[in-house]
């Protein structure tokens, strides 16, 4: 049930050659996929890929996000912490390059926990929105009152614009048709909006390091591995103007390398992750340190786009 991809997802090119095989990850199977690279723009993408209707089933128990804090036992209030401290340089990251106050209009894309957009409305008192293909993430949840929350695909979901800023926290890499997507919320977003996308990045050294189990893979959720060269490309293409490309992410270095060492060792992804805590902080206070430092260990980046004015 895999479906062939038959032009590239950034640039549009027909013309692109195999890379390289990487395993299903956080997923019982050890099914292999093909990822291709385009010969025009560089892109890495998955070149076969499961059809939409069977995604669900790499979306499973397995599959860390969805498990949340309580994945970690004991240690879920921890979790929470690190996770309001991951929101917390988004919105300071919103910050400066977008004006926020109570008469602007925010939309997240691919929202999940929608603890970023909760953190934007406490500060700022902006009018927030949210879109997610499931409700996993806020049904039966309190604390969101006051937020729209929207179940559906974004290029076709109802969304009240127009916005004046859009947020995709990692969720352009997992997305089947970007170009159609960022065409749409060009549509609506106002004059100037800005744009704010994170995804991993390709030219991370630990992508070089953990190679076919580079956490950034996901595979095969993730449909794209973009730099700030073909992000820009795809966003360009998509009628957005970046302003800036390759600036850092706001997902702390350490998080892919400890996710790829774990996925290599063949880590059950069903259990508990209480055992693994110390570890990953021990690991965390370690590293994060030197992989700060070193620019080639930028896992994940950060491009601002603008709507036309």
């Amino acid at each position: 049930m895999l479906e062939k991809v038959e032009a590239c997802l950034a640039c549009g090119s027909r013309r692109f050659l195999p890379a390289f095989s990487s395993p299903a990850q956080m997923h019982p199977s050890r099914e292999d996929f093909l990822f291709s690279r385009c010969e025009d723009c560089g892109l890495l993408f998955l070149s076969t890929r499961p059809r939409p209707e069977i995604l669900g089933k790499y979306y499973t128990e397995h599959y860390l996000p969805y498990q949340g804090d309580q994945a970690w036992g004991r240690y879920a209030a921890m979790a929470r912490l690190g996770q309001r401290r991951l929101d917390r340089a988004r919105v300071k990251a919103a910050e400066r390059f977008a004006r926020l106050t109570p008469k602007t209009r925010v939309l997240d894309v691919g929202c999940g926990k929608p603890t970023f957009l909760k953190a934007l409305q406490e500060k700022h008192g902006c009018e927030c929105w949210g879109v997610d293909f499931s409700v996993e993430g806020w049904e039966g949840g309190k604390g969101f009152e006051g937020i729209h929350l929207v179940e559906g695909d974004p290029r076709e979901a109802s969304l009240e614009g127009p916005f004046g800023l859009i947020t995709m926290w990692h969720y352009l890499e997992h997305d089947y048709r970007p170009a159609e997507t960022l065409s749409r919320l060009k549509a609506c977003a106002g004059p100037g909006a800005i744009l704010m996308v994170e995804a991993p990045n390709l030219n991370a050294w630990s992508r070089r390091f953990f190679g076919r189990y580079w956490g950034g893979f996901h595979t095969p959720r993730h449909t794209a591995i973009y730099t700030p060269q073909t992000l820009s490309i795809l966003l360009e293409r998509s009628g957005w103007q970046v302003v800036k490309s390759g600036l850092p992410g706001t997902l702390g270095p350490y998080i892919l390398w400890w996710l790829s060492w774990r996925e290599g060792r063949g880590t059950n992804w069903t259990a508990s992750m209480e055992r693994h805590f110390p570890e990953f902080v021990a690991g965390n206070v370690l590293l994060s340190p030197i992989l700060a430092l070193h620019r080639l260990s930028m896992d994940t980046f950060l491009a601002i786009a603008k709507a036309p004015a």
